[in-house]
């Protein structure tokens, strides 16, 4: 692991070495072991350490990068020269903007696990193993069929600069995800999980729930296309709330390419536009996502509300454009937090009268900006409710919906949980479990 002493030299060398105008060093440094399963059986384990050094010099408004992983003061003095010829020869940037100085970035002392660390050093994929066999025997014992991913890394991140600025953060990631089929493959469950640690991933519990979800989803029965009432739990939701923030760029909105344009020009800042009970917003210090303290360019995150009480607070404003605007910067979020109800999924259901319930969504793609529609299919387990209850399971489907159309639609809302969106193994995202008053199940999918 990159430690702060050993950035810092870094850092000071590539400012030594360098003869442009400025330079910029970002470095990343990882070390991450994983586990695959498939059919039952482990069939990929593998580990590695890396660490990347990107410097970045200009001349005037010409910018070089060169990108090198080694951190020998022979190698920085390479890229160094290396950089500042990409430099010259670069056309120039007319919204080149000079770096910035000395930083105070939060302490996050919460995304970093000493024991996670220790045991990647120590080359021990153990706990993971140990946690995969847990889930391997269990679907054997019910005759199903499994396949998945475990990984847990630890990673040291540091940005510094000619002009005196430096940051450097630490942190541990640990996500499971599984699939279980059942043996004719005319069911199938998934469940996940994602933490700061192994120990925080309850492997026989996601287990269990991919299991029973395999189980109950054979024989689907077919239901029309439609709006309707409909229960997404966690995964969902962090997938489509995640799409909406990354939404949230104030030039997208004021060029009028975006949501978030008002259609009289400029953006939609201070306006209404969900109900009181919608918030979203960032904190790189929450106890249970810490996230990284700066974003682009160095500039220092804070807590900073998004949505509040239905009402759009912020947008994402480059540096660039908040110089042109006469504001200040705002930072893409490094997490996203979601206010919730209380509860869980199953109370959800307990309280609806009709409606689908969805596990998750899979290979999801944009339709249009300006309303942020998106489409994509449903995956591993569509049941259909009845009166509080699961009653039978319903064929997946594509839909076609948008994460604004979802959060104007909210009739209640599970408590927040950590999750990860699905295809990702992030650890920064807490959403609840929600029903909507109306998703469009646009068409039949014969993917199981």
């Amino acid at each position: 692991m990159l430690t702060r002493e050993e950035a810092k030299r870094v850092i000071d060398r590539a400012v030594a070495a360098s003869k442009a105008d400025e330079v910029h060093v970002e470095i990343q440094g990882e070390e991450t072991t994983h586990l695959r399963f498939a059919r039952n059986l482990p069939n990929t384990s593998g580990a590695f350490a890396d660490t990347s050094v990107s410097i970045t010099s200009t001349f005037g408004k010409r910018s070089g990068t060169y990108i090198v992983n080694q951190i020998d003061d022979a190698s920085i003095d390479r890229a160094v020269g290396k950089s500042e010829e990409i430099a010259r020869l670069a056309p120039e940037d007319p919204e080149f903007l000079a770096g910035i100085g000395p930083q105070a970035y939060a302490d996050v002392a919460g995304g970093f696990r000493e024991e996670l660390s220790q045991g990647l050093r120590e080359g021990g994929a153990g706990q993971l193993a140990e946690g995969v066999g847990v889930c391997l025997d269990a679907a054997r014992s019910r005759g199903l069929v499994t396949a998945g991913f475990a990984t847990a890394s630890a990673e040291a991140n540091a940005i510094g600069n000619s002009r005196g600025l430096f940051g450097y953060d630490r942190s541990t990631s640990a996500h499971f995800s599984q699939t279980v089929r059942t043996s004719d493959a005319k069911g199938s469950g998934w469940a996940a999980s994602t933490g700061r640690a192994i120990g925080d991933i309850d492997f026989l519990a996601n287990s269990t729930i991919a299991i029973e979800k395999a189980v109950r989803s054979k024989d689907p029965k077919p239901l029309a296309p439609g709006k309707y009432v409909t229960i997404l739990e966690p995964s969902c939701v962090a997938n489509l709330v995640t799409l909406f923030m990354n939404g949230m760029d104030a030039r997208a909105a004021d060029e009028g390419r975006s949501f978030f344009a008002n259609p009289k020009g400029g953006n939609r800042l201070g306006e209404k536009l969900f109900p009181d009970g919608v918030a979203i917003w960032s904190d790189p210090e929450d106890a249970k996502a810490p996230a990284r303290p700066w974003g682009e360019d160095g500039v220092p995150q804070k807590r900073r509300p998004w949505i509040g009480k239905g009402s759009l607070e912020n947008l994402v404003y480059s540096r660039f454009w908040a110089e042109k605007n006469g504001r200040q910067a705002v930072p893409r979020p490094t997490n996203v937090l979601m206010q919730g109800g209380s509860g869980t999924t199953e109370d959800l259901i307990k309280d609806t009268k009709r409606g689908v319930l969805i596990t998750s969504f899979f290979y999801i793609r944009g339709v249009d900006p300006k309303t942020m529609l998106f489409t994509g299919l449903t995956r591993d387990g569509v049941f259909w409710i009845e009166n509080g209850e699961i009653v039978h399971p319903v064929t997946n489907f594509r839909w076609n919906d948008s994460p604004v159309a979802v959060l104007k639609n909210i009739e209640a809302m599970a408590a927040p949980s950590l999750v990860a969106p699905r295809e990702s193994t992030s650890n920064t995202v807490m959403v609840p479990a929600l029903r909507v008053r109306e998703f469009e199940l646009s068409s039949v999918s014969d993917a199981v």
